[in-house]
């Protein structure tokens, strides 16, 4: 399984001045640092909670699909919020790309799920040249739709890093974990 960004994030979910206001920084001469700051933080947002804050498209590669889609008869898609199926293939990547989305629905939003839609079944690689890519569109939208609590979040790093830049105090770090762990537990996915 394999996920490729197509279409990145067009903006970062916090803004310049909203960081720098957090931040109490108060020149323009750090700039450039906090808009790295900033682009950081969203990874690291979304590496805790798998989703996808600002809207982009995806692409998923699997060789085969998982054994659980026959048992459950759906495929989670990493990376949440969805919100539509772009195409599925099955695919070579070189002589053969068959479009089979429509043999395919999606459920859109925290929990996206991939399904066949009615009357079909899942379409399997035919050999093991062959793969399934699944495209779709990931993220909340524009900077104005990420949720107050995760600007927070993010706000909370921006100022952290840029305090913190030689990185010596361990204990700093440790406290900025579980600080982002209280604060991003409704956001983070949770299976049993």
């Amino acid at each position: 399984m394999n996920i490729t960004t197509l279409t990145p994030p067009s903006g970062e979910p916090l803004s310049l001045a909203d960081a720098k206001a957090f931040a109490r920084i108060g020149s323009d001469y750090d700039d450039t640092l906090v808009q790295g700051l900033i682009s950081a933080a969203r990874g690291r947002v979304e590496a805790m909670t798998g989703l996808a804050l600002i809207s982009r498209s995806l692409r998923l590669t699997l060789t085969d699909w998982p054994l659980g889609v026959l048992e459950y008869g759906v495929l989670r898609l990493p990376n949440r919020p969805a919100t539509s199926l772009s195409a599925v293939r099955r695919t070579d990547g070189d002589t053969m790309n068959e479009d089979i989305t429509a043999s395919f629905q999606i459920e859109a939003g925290f929990t996206p799920k991939l399904r066949p839609a009615a009357g079909t079944s899942w379409i399997w690689p035919r050999s093991i040249h062959e793969w399934i890519e699944v495209d779709w569109a990931a993220g909340f939208g524009a900077e104005s739709d990420i949720p107050d609590d995760i600007k927070h979040a993010l706000k909370i790093i921006v100022a952290h890093e840029f305090e913190n830049r030689d990185a010596s105090d361990y204990r700093a770090q440790d406290r900025l974990n579980d600080r982002l762990k209280e604060l991003l537990l409704p956001w983070m996915e949770v299976r049993l």
